[in-house]
């Protein structure tokens, strides 16, 4: 490798809630969670990725559920589980990526969760330490500064 790259990961984390209009078939509803998957993903590596850790979500309706991840740069998502006919959802999004500029990262997932139905998003914050020279959301160094949980 020619250029050293810093292999501190860029981690967002939310919880999605939303409803469609009116309830839709689980394949019609799976194909919208996967678009915004792979959406998130290129939306990363705009924000400066240059390495996906994984991007990962799982997706709950009724007595359904969707599990869905992509870890390369193209956004090809994989998906396991099924869903029934969907109207109320709930999401939670897990992000690692490398690269990114974490304000930048999370004003593109917000974006892009305002493309599903009727969504709200609740970021749940980074734990980390209070150097403010550590962008590490996982930094266990003892020499940092860290929080009392």
């Amino acid at each position: 490798m020619t250029e050293e790259k810093e292999y501190i990961p860029t981690a967002l984390a939310a919880d999605i809630q939303g409803a469609f209009d009116f309830p839709v078939a689980g394949e019609e509803a799976a194909k919208v969670f996967s678009t915004f998957i792979s959406d998130l993903v290129k939306a990363s590596v705009k924000a400066g990725a240059w390495s996906i850790g994984h991007i990962k979500a799982v997706v709950e309706s009724g007595a359904g559920f969707l599990m869905l991840s992509s870890t390369t740069e193209n956004g090809k998502v994989r998906c396991r589980g099924e869903l029934n006919r969907v109207e109320d959802y709930s999401m939670t999004v897990n992000v690692i990526v490398y690269g990114a500029d974490p304000l930048r990262l999370e004003e593109m997932f917000v974006a892009l969760v305002e493309t599903l139905p009727h969504a709200q998003v609740d970021i749940i914050p980074a734990e980390g330490c209070d150097d403010p020279n550590c962008f590490d959301p996982f930094c266990h160094r003892h020499d940092h500064m860290h929080k009392d949980y």
